[in-house]
């Protein structure tokens, strides 16, 4: 396995590491904590996990496996999602 598919491949796992942290913290709420982890709470979990798939994505740029985008388009993907989400959040039928 080659240094990037390597590094792409701990992106992905760290992916799944944020989607079971938030699950978690939705579940048992985001100031609980796992008993075996009393000083660390749901919500720094998922934090850690969300900056160690930053750390990833960060590394395959580094190694040019990858070109990031501006600040400016991130800004407007991340506006663009926001956006996205209030627009929808109310559609789903409540039971």
């Amino acid at each position: 396995m080659k240094k990037n598919e390597y590094l792409a491949l701990v992106a992905m796992e760290e992916c799944a590491e944020v989607q079971q942290a938030l699950s978690k913290a939705i579940r048992f709420g985001f100031k609980d904590h796992h008993p075996s982890r009393v000083d660390e709470s749901n919500e720094e979990q998922m934090l850690t996990e969300f900056y160690q798939l930053t750390a990833m994505i960060e590394e395959l740029e580094k190694q040019g496996a990858i070109k990031c985008f501006s600040e400016e388009k991130i800004t407007k993907i991340k506006q663009d999602k926001i956006k996205k989400v209030y627009k929808y959040m109310d559609y789903p039928k409540q039971e």
